[in-house]
């Protein structure tokens, strides 16, 4: 079923919007998806630092060595 939209001068429309915003759709999944297992994707460590996916733990078991 399909949430309709409620026009933006109503009470709700906020609720709905943040509704909306804090589920990814099929094509964000696929895209950061994607992006994984090209180890593309940047996040941060526990101690703040930037992190590339390809350089965590899971994703060198499944990658290949580099030339």
């Amino acid at each position: 079923m399909i949430d309709p939209k409620p026009d933006v001068s109503d009470p709700g429309w906020i609720d709905w919007f943040f509704k909306k915003m804090d589920q990814a759709g099929p094509d964000e999944e696929a895209f950061f998806e994607r992006r994984r297992r090209l180890g593309l994707g940047v996040g941060l460590d526990e101690d703040g630092n930037l992190v590339y996916a390809k350089d965590l733990p899971e994703a060198k078991k499944t990658s290949k060595p580099e030339p």
